[in-house]
């Protein structure tokens, strides 16, 4: 890992996971589109934008980031002419921005100094960030109940408040066949599951979990003890909770227990988030967007953003119903002449017949078509 603690690392560091989450959305969003993705708004807008560019890593990243530390990012990006604003509405007065060719050789240098690519290489699921917070709770408290049982200490306050997550841990110990099993697995399990990551991640997750002879420290106490930016951390952080899930998920047969964590307890499509899994499904029957959403009980735009992460993650669905071949074909072409996914600027260009629905279907084919 970078020794990097002091509070100029620390924005530098962030200017530069905001600059990547940008590059994407040049003259394309406004500079706020960046902003909800890293704090990982379940907008429709936001989650359409994650699919379209590509920015399952930067989902999330960030789900504390606030407005006025945002704005003090802008401002530095803006200051060391790394993004210029430009107006592309004159009547709203909304403003989109441009990465200009200093900002794209910072990102370059500094992702390569922080080795990006390599600490973001598990998010290619578009669910993967959701999944981190409620694979560390249960684990974190497992490890923690577990070693309480082992210590024969019962009266420990639990590390994780979290009702839900409580409920499935006494679920899993709820009887002494089970609670023997957890007993004497658990560590060996933990062990395999944890020695294929960098030994800085394996530390940096042990450093965290609490037990009957150790209390976890935070990751801003890790960050200083290492002096280390406490943003940078949850690179590693995030990758090694990633990387154990991906494995969880591959070799279940390795994980008896583990693997436990990550079972999906529904029969929806693991492509798709779980609303959009549900809409998948009905559409599959024969229903149209307007019988789902009555069927749903959601608005029919809302179908239309599943109809879109369909589109994208299920190459083998037919949506014919809503866009021809043919329709498809000229929109890409027309996006690809204006080298814009603009949905305002290609309608302009197209005749009146064509919806934004179709546009959207034809960019998110297009996108889950290269993805492959």
């Amino acid at each position: 890992m970078n020794s990097h603690n002091s509070a100029g690392e620390e924005l530098d560091f962030l200017c530069l996971i905001a600059l990547n989450a940008m590059l994407p959305l040049s003259n394309e969003r406004t500079l706020q589109a960046a902003f909800y993705i890293l704090r990982g708004r379940k907008a429709n807008q936001t989650l359409q934008d994650v699919h379209l560019y590509s920015l399952y890593p930067y989902y999330r990243m960030f789900p504390r980031f606030t407005k006025e530390g945002w704005d003090k990012i802008v401002s530095t990006l803006l200051q060391k002419g790394f993004i210029r604003t430009v107006t592309r509405d004159e009547q709203t007065k909304k403003s989109t921005f441009w990465v200009t060719q200093a900002g794209k050789d910072f990102a370059k240098k500094e992702s390569d100094r922080y080795q990006l690519n390599f600490w973001l290489a598990p998010f290619s699921q578009s669910d993967m960030a959701e999944r981190l917070g409620l694979f560390w709770l249960r684990l974190h408290l497992l490890v923690q109940t577990v070693s309480h049982l082992l210590a024969r200490e019962l009266g420990f306050v639990p590390i994780v408040s979290d009702k839900r997550t409580q409920r499935w841990v006494r679920t899993q110990l709820q009887d002494q066949v089970s609670r023997e099993m957890w007993r004497d697995q658990l560590e060996e399990e933990l062990f395999k599951l944890l020695h294929p990551l960098p030994i800085e991640v394996q530390e940096l997750i042990v450093s965290q979990l609490s037990g009957a002879a150790q209390v976890g420290k935070t990751l801003g106490q890790i960050a200083q003890q290492k002096r280390e930016t406490p943003s940078y951390l949850q690179l590693p952080f995030r990758y090694g909770l990633a990387a154990c899930i991906l494995r969880l998920q591959q070799k279940p047969e390795s994980f008896p227990l583990l693997s436990r964590l990550v079972i999906q307890t529904h029969k929806f499509d693991s492509r798709l988030t779980d609303s959009a899994a549900k809409t998948y499904e009905l559409i599959q029957r024969g229903l149209g967007k307007a019988e789902v959403a009555i069927r749903r009980n959601i608005k029919e735009s809302t179908v239309e953003d599943h109809l879109v992460e369909m589109a994208l993650r299920c190459p083998e669905w037919d949506y014919s119903n809503y866009l021809s071949k043919e329709i498809g074909d000229h929109i890409v072409q027309t996006s690809e002449q204006l080298q814009t996914s603009r949905l305002r600027m290609i309608k302009d260009q197209l005749d009146d017949s064509v919806s934004y629905l179709q546009i959207r279907l034809a960019l998110a084919r297009r996108q889950g078509e290269k993805a492959k």
